[in-house]
C-alpha cells in the first residue's frame, strides 16, 4: 500500500493496469482502466463482485460518452446539462462493443461526470473514462479517509490519492434513462423531487419502482 501524492504517479499506475484509491464527491472509490484486462480482473477480485453487476464509469466530460454509449436521448441530455458535474449517475444504452464487465450484460453502462477536484484533475491527465466503485470490502461500510482505505487494502498493490470524504455523504443518485424515460435505480445525493421539478416542464417524468 502506497499513499499517492502526485496525479502523475496515479496515471502511471493506471497505465500499468493497477487499481488506485480515489476520493470522489460522494464516496472514497477504487478506480481502474476499463479497457485493461488486468485492472478488471484485479478489481473484480478485490470487490468480490459478480460479473453481472457492472461498474460506474467516471468521465472527463459528456464528450467521452461517444466511446461508451449510444447517442443520448433528449432527457439524458437535459439531465447532463442541469446536474453535471455532480452526484448524478446515468445508466444509458451502451455501445455493443463495450466489455461485458462494464455493463453487467444489461445493455446499459452507468456514467458520471464528477465535480470532485481530485477526480477532475486526474481525468484531465488521463483523458479517458475510469471505472469507479466504492473502496470498501463487500458488505462493509465505505471508508472516509485515505488512512482507512490504506488499512482496508494494506495487502494489495494500491496507490491512494490523498483526500477525505464528508461523514455520512450520500452516494450518487442513479437513474436509468432510455427513450426519454427515466427510472430511479438508487436514491442518493440529488433528491427525486428536485429531479422531477427540473424535467417536468419539458414533458418528462421519472418512475420510482421502490414505491410500487
Amino acid at each position: 500500500m502506497t499513499c499517492c501524492h502526485t496525479l502523475y504517479q496515479a496515471v502511471a499506475a493506471l497505465q500499468r493496469g493497477e487499481v488506485i484509491g480515489l476520493p470522489t464527491e460522494t464516496l472514497f472509490g477504487l478506480a481502474a482502466d476499463p479497457w485493461h484486462p488486468r485492472a478488471l480482473t484485479q478489481l473484480i477480485r478485490m470487490k468480490e463482485r459478480p460479473v453481472t453487476k457492472g461498474f460506474i464509469l467516471l468521465i472527463p466530460g459528456p464528450e467521452s460518452l461517444q466511446e461508451l454509449t449510444l447517442p443520448p436521448c433528449c432527457l439524458a441530455q437535459l439531465l447532463m446539462e442541469q446536474f453535471w458535474p455532480g452526484p448524478l449517475t446515468l445508466a444509458l444504452p451502451a455501445r455493443p462493443d463495450l466489455p461485458e464487465p462494464l455493463t453487467g450484460a444489461t445493455g446499459f453502462v452507468a456514467v458520471r461526470h464528477s465535480p470532485a477536484p481530485q477526480v477532475q484533475s486526474l481525468l484531465a491527465l488521463w483523458q479517458r473514462p475510469l471505472i469507479s466503485t466504492s473502496a470498501n470490502r463487500a458488505g462493509a461500510p465505505p471508508p472516509n479517509t485515505t488512512r482507512e482505505v490504506q488499512n482496508i487494502w494494506q495487502h494489495e498493490q494500491l496507490l491512494v490519492i490523498d483526500g477525505t470524504i464528508q461523514p455520512n455523504a450520500l452516494p450518487s443518485t442513479l437513474l436509468r434513462v432510455e427513450q426519454n424515460h427515466a427510472t430511479l435505480l438508487r436514491p442518493g445525493a440529488i433528491a427525486l423531487p428536485l429531479l422531477q421539478q427540473t424535467i417536468a416542464p419539458h414533458g418528462f417524468s421519472i418512475s420510482n419502482p421502490n414505491l410500487l
